[in-house]
């Protein structure tokens, strides 16, 4: 049976659900349009966002297998990918320095688990909101200069690995 009443829209999310055309899955590219590959941690696998308005914006994304839910792992899964989490944020934390990490996992667009890091600065263009607005054309979209953004993936590499071994 499909939830949702058996419309197309329905039955893509169904699809999606099932791990169908999942851009999240492995193998990933390490660069895309959206992303630069930054480490690999104990289960997932984190990515430089290439949309830089929150500086050392990243995606922290699950890998051993499709899993659209925290309820679809197991403890010791959700206990590494949780881990991961943590050395992430104390990596960005260390590194660019924010007054406040937000972090997000929302999964109905790309339904495949991974959590969105972003780095909040007092007087960053949406502080005190979400970044995300209903009108996606209308978010700030800042690109870094190659050089700039080899040095915050290499800042970020350094911080992160400290993070683990801490």
């Amino acid at each position: 049976m499909v939830r949702g009443g058996g419309t197309a829209m329905s039955l893509d999310w169904e699809a999606r659900l099932r791990g169908e055309g999942c851009t999240l899955c492995e193998p990933r590219p390490p660069v895309t349009s959206e992303w630069d590959f930054l480490a690999r941690l104990s289960i997932s696998s984190l990515y430089l966002a290439k949309n830089q308005t929150y500086r050392g914006q990243c995606v922290l994304v699950f890998d051993p297998r499709h899993a659209p839910r925290p309820d679809d792992l197991s403890r010791e899964e959700w206990a590494a990918f949780s881990d991961d989490l943590r050395v992430t944020t104390v990596g960005l934390m260390r590194a660019v320095r924010p007054d406040h990490v937000n972090v997000a996992s929302l999964g109905n667009v790309a339904p495949h688990l991974h959590w969105h890091v972003v780095p909040r600065t007092q007087g960053d263009p949406r502080w005190g909101s979400p970044i995300w607005t209903t009108d996606t054309t209308k978010m700030s979209d800042t690109r870094l200069s190659p050089r700039d953004r080899q040095n915050l993936l290499e800042l970020l590499r350094e911080s992160v690995e400290r993070a683990r071994r801490a």
